[in-house]
């Protein structure tokens, strides 16, 4: 019996009916729909799958799920006229094709995840598995790089799971990436206001003080005497890698919100009242030996969200930070990323 799927016939013609979810366990649900896979005259059909096994179906190049994988499933040719489902680590494309035999349709990243039921739970051991909302597909992601995201507001606010650390590139134009067990990026011999510069090459934008307190929610406050609950004791002298402490996640599976780094948030205002022209807050950080004009202020300030590893019972989801001067580098602070939904969608996809 032949098989037709005549509009995907157009090169790059996408059409799915529904998005990829968590299944049961570490499954996903794949949508079915039709695709052009490799330019015009390439059309196929992709059924749908219920409860599909990534590390059964995947290129070969993983024989199970480790945290802080990050995983792509692809539609591949096939002669059926049927593409066939495949997952893999590559982010260009799986083992045994190219890119005009495959096409990527979507992804999720396996981290901790903390239920919304068991938001502020001391006891809570968050365990490891697909992270329901950082499941995204050609129809629902975030206008940037999905990798390493989180999806906090429904059809609204993409965030990344981890604080940044050094990608690709390199200044002004490299690219930081969300990764798990990573050095994160600090405002050492970047100023803290060259934080804004990195998120813009990848795509993204700083949080706003009230998308912080949003994505930080049910995090555990840290302590003074140890790091269980948040990187924060008081005696730390520094901040740790990306993901380091199991029970530092909030209920929408944003890793490390309290303590580590402050986060710098999108929030400029002066604390002072004589305002005058000044260079030295500009002639800082990357390229402080390039002439940038003046800022006119009295006490430039900026506000950053939950605390820095060694501000121990003030590191939490509400802890916010109104005395920071953003042309300071101390490392103190580091960065997180957001960005905005690509299409508007209402459909509720929280962990469950």
């Amino acid at each position: 019996m032949s098989v037709y799927a005549i509009p995907a016939q157009a090169a790059g013609f996408v059409s799915l009916f529904g998005s990829i979810e968590k299944g049961t366990g570490d499954t996903l649900n794949l949508p079915e729909g039709l695709f052009n896979i490799g330019g015009n005259g390439q059309g196929y059909i992709l059924q749908s799958k219920t409860d599909w096994d990534p590390v059964s179906n995947n290129d070969g190049g993983f024989a199970s799920l480790a945290l802080g994988d990050d995983i792509y499933v692809y539609a591949v040719q096939d002669s059926s006229g049927v593409a066939q489902w495949i997952a893999s680590k590559n982010s260009t494309y799986p083992d045994g094709y190219d890119e005009t035999t495959s096409r990527k349709v979507g992804g999720f990243h396996y981290g901790r995840v903390r239920p919304v039921s068991n938001r502020y739970d001391e006891s809570y051991d968050p365990p490891t598995q697909i992270v329901p909302n950082s499941c995204w597909d050609l129809k629902h992601r975030p206008t940037c790089d999905p990798t390493g995201m989180v999806e906090v507001i429904p059809g609204k606010l993409w965030v990344d799971i981890y604080l940044n650390s050094e990608g690709a590139g390199t200044w002004p134009e490299n690219t930081p990436v969300s990764k798990f067990g990573a050095t994160p990026i600090k405002d050492d011999s970047y100023a803290r206001i060259d934080l804004g510069q990195l998120a813009g090459n990848a795509g993204k934008r700083l949080p706003t003080p009230e998308e912080f307190k949003r994505y930080a929610e049910g995090c555990l406050e840290g302590n003074d005497g140890d790091n269980l609950h948040a990187w924060s004791d008081t005696g730390n002298s520094g901040p740790t890698s990306t993901g380091d402490v199991a029970k530092a996640i909030s209920m929408y599976n944003v890793v490390d919100p309290a303590g580590n780094l402050q986060e710098w948030l999108d929030a400029l205002y002066d604390a002072g009242s004589s305002f005058n022209w000044d260079s030295s807050v500009v002639d800082v950080g990357k390229d402080s030996d390039k002439a940038r004009g003046d800022v006119r202020h009295a006490d430039w300030k900026c506000i950053t969200g939950g605390g820095n590893y060694n501000n121990g019972v003030h590191c939490g989801a509400r802890c916010l930070n109104l005395n920071n001067n953003p042309e300071n580098s101390n490392g103190n602070n580091g960065l997180r990323c957001v960005c905005d939904h690509r299409f508007r969608e209402t459909a509720a996809r929280i962990n469950s």
